[in-house]
């Protein structure tokens, strides 16, 4: 809310035609007034009044590319105070593109004897800002033996390595004889983080080159180098995209509206093009269909910029089939940096959220592709939950959570588990039912993941291997499914009690029970975990008979995995859920069935594990109804049902002298039937009454109670 507020005083406060005529001529005549008396004595005063008064015009309005080479060549010439020349440097914003020839005159000016380095190492800083707005970034390699010559300055070097890593990692441009020349960067200078991080990036991508040993860096060591500075940067860029349409005196000639349009509102992934292709090569782009890249596919040059893996789908098909460590590098990079800046760099804006949604669902789009996270993805997600809102990206999210890789439940409930159980703490009943729905799918991924390892004396995985990144899964794996569905089991009780029984969210358990039941049901898992009695008794009150129907059907794949396996087979665990999981069943017919509700006495009955108390209130308040008030025919979620299935027997019955008026039971129907009404006996009724809920969709409850009952399941006759 409050960002569209921002954008919409941002647009309302766009500079009139006119206006901003003036506003161009005082910027012109500020520019010129500085540079012609720079060096004058008698007016300094008065050209530092010029300077603040044109740094507060720029803030606001940016420069043209004529006026960046202007206050470019006022820097170059020195003849002005350092902290007046760091003032200029700090205004030099962009409007549009920048072109070529600035970078070119920067570079050209290192070492530039008038100019303090710590003049040149903010330069250097401006053009990491403005890095993404360069107009060729392919230029820059011409100036790769410069870049190198002044790593000899500690001022300069780590902006240097900055510039260096970025070329290399987005646009994979590097010089290798003046790299390879100059390789003992770590012998000269030490282990500096940015000379490490830039030689680790190189060891990646180019390990023929590098061959030392490089130790790990514990952080990230490209940050942005002036947050502040690339927000206001960030806002003359908005600013100018919506002007430009309307304005044309501020039109840049080197500015296109439709590509910075769709760079503002979405990721900009480069195209799959390969600069250092051969004769003898094969490249992507002559790939035309899926026949010839699978004959040619161990003869194919990889694209110089492997980001484009998120919207070509035929690099894809490659990646996935030979998952080479420096090509997952060389992704992981580019990733790992343009979300740094999307999330980090970047000021909270519409335009900034929606480049981080476009990206996050091209992420998605991969993993989907790949059945695989990428490790930099799942490292993302471990730094973005801990502050994420529940709300934002919240699709992205979700299905990006549901490819996480199995990890030491600890692990994974200190990473993820804990901060999503203090969101669902917050937030709506819907956004409950969907975290369940994603630990449903991550579990079934996980499933799929080592569908043929599961036996009874395998408590690990020896070997995971994935067609992707052929992980090797360390650790007990069924130990942290068993302490997931635990998670998942108590995530459910705390829903359904914060929601009184919200249907979605009954819905969104009962998906997940079904899913955890199936492994049980194939696998013949030796850790088995039911869902709560909380979770069953509270279906069987609920005023949705889907949500009972459901709960049967789940509890009948249970019962069906356990009567494969004779108990002397399985654990002593397996056991005791075994017997736990029969008062499930008993309780259930007992009620529906039997006419024996919240029994205590039979073998393996609990009662729903009510209180004695509050039995003794229900039988009160049913009075002499109580046998027959939570059976089929009666409860809550089936009489209506049941009322109008006597109305259908009814209607399609000739000469029917009287009607029923009671619900149906024993005693009701034995009277009717001597009345000259309904000819069926109770039993009967019941039988025909489950084929009709089978009909309507109520699978689970019916086969439930046939399978329960033996002499309920020789009156079978489904249809």
């Amino acid at each position: 809310m409050l960002d569209a507020s921002r954008e919409k005083n941002e647009r309302e406060i766009q500079i009139p035609h006119s206006e901003r005529t003036n506003v161009e001529m005082l910027i012109n005549e500020k520019i010129q007034y500085i540079a012609q008396n720079a060096s004058v004595k008698d007016v300094k005063k008065n050209v530092k009044n010029q300077i603040v008064e044109l740094v507060k015009l720029v803030s606001e309005n940016g420069l043209e590319v004529s006026q960046l080479a202007a206050v470019l060549n006022i820097l170059f010439v020195g003849k002005l105070e350092c902290v007046d020349i760091k003032r200029l440097v700090k205004i030099l914003l962009p409007r549009a593109n920048v072109p070529n020839f600035l970078i070119i005159k920067v570079l050209s000016n290192l070492g530039n004897k008038g100019l303090n380095y710590n003049v040149q190492a903010l330069l250097l800083r401006w053009i990491i800002i403005v890095y993404n707005v360069i107009e060729d970034h392919s230029q820059l390699i011409k100036f790769y033996g410069v870049i190198f010559h002044y790593m000899e300055y500690d001022t300069l070097r780590p902006f240097l390595c900055h510039i260096l890593y970025l070329m290399t990692r987005r646009e994979h441009l590097i010089d290798e004889y003046n790299f390879f020349n100059r390789i003992d960067l770590r012998t000269r200078f030490g282990p500096e983080p940015h000379l490490l991080g830039l030689l680790t990036l190189y060891k990646d991508f180019f390990p023929n080159l590098v061959t030392i040993r490089i130790p790990p860096i514990k952080n990230a060591t490209f940050k942005c180098p002036d947050v502040e500075w690339f927000q206001l940067f960030n806002q003359i860029q908005r600013k100018w995209n919506y002007n430009i349409m309307n304005n044309p005196i501020t039109r840049s000639s080197s500015f296109k509206p439709t590509a910075k349009r769709r760079k503002l509102d979405h990721v900009e992934i480069p195209k799959a093009c390969t600069f250092n292709a051969t004769r003898n090569s094969i490249t992507l782009e002559e790939i035309m269909n899926i026949e010839s890249l699978a004959s040619s596919i161990d003869k194919i040059d990889l694209p110089s910029q492997l980001a484009s893996v998120l919207e070509n789908r035929m690099l894809q098909h490659i990646v996935v089939c030979n998952p080479e460590k420096v090509t997952i590098a060389r992704i992981s990079y580019w990733l790992e940096q343009c979300l740094m800046e999307l999330v980090y760099w970047n000021d909270n804006t519409a335009e900034t959220k929606a480049r981080l949604n476009s990206l996050l669902m091209k992420l998605v789009a991969l993993t989907e592709f790949m059945k695989e996270l990428l490790p930099v993805i799942q490292e993302f997600l471990v730094k973005y939950i801990q502050t994420w809102d529940g709300i934002e990206h919240q699709e992205a999210i979700f299905k990006l959570l549901s490819f996480l890789r199995p990890e030491p439940f600890e692990q994974l409930s200190e990473k993820f588990f804990t901060p999503l159980q203090n969101l669902h703490e917050k937030l709506s009943s819907s956004w409950k039912a969907r975290l369940i729905r994603c630990y449903t799918d991550l579990f079934t991924h996980w499933i799929l993941f080592q569908e043929n390892n599961f036996g009874e004396n395998n408590n690990e995985i020896e070997k995971s291997e994935n067609s992707f990144l052929n992980l090797s899964i360390k650790g007990d794996y069924s130990r942290t499914i068993q302490g997931f569905i635990h998670h998942v089991n108590q995530v459910s009780i705390i829903s359904l009690e914060s929601t009184n029984d919200d249907l979605e969210v009954q819905h969104a358990i009962f998906s997940a029970f079904e899913a955890i039941a199936n492994l049980q049901m194939n696998y013949n898992w030796n850790r088995v975990v039911i869902p709560s009695s909380s979770i069953v008794y509270r279906a069987f009150f609920s005023s949705s008979g889907m949500s009972l129907s459901r709960i049967c059907g789940i509890i009948l794949q249970y019962k069906e995995a356990f009567d494969k396996n004779p108990q002397q087979n399985v654990s002593l665990h397996c056991r005791s859920y075994i017997n736990y999981f029969n008062s499930f069943v008993m309780d259930i017919c007992n009620c529906l069935w039997r006419n024996r509700p919240f029994n205590k006495t039979d073998k393996n009955s609990k009662g729903f594990q009510l209180d004695d108390d509050i039995i003794r209130k229900l039988q009160e308040t049913c009075n002499e109804d109580w046998t027959s008030c939570y059976s089929l025919t009666h409860l809550p979620s089936f009489a209506a049902l049941s009322k109008s299935c006597i109305q259908d027997l009814e209607e399609s019955t000739p000469n029917i002298k009287r009607r029923l008026t009671l619900p149906a039971t024993q005693f009701s129907l034995k009277d009717i039937s001597t009345a000259g009404g309904l000819q069926i006996s109770f039993n009967d009724y019941r039988v025909h009454f489950l084929n009709v809920l089978y009909k309507l969709g109520f699978v689970g409850i019916h086969d439930f109670l046939y399978q329960s009952l033996t002499s309920l399941s020789k009156l079978k006759n489904k249809p």
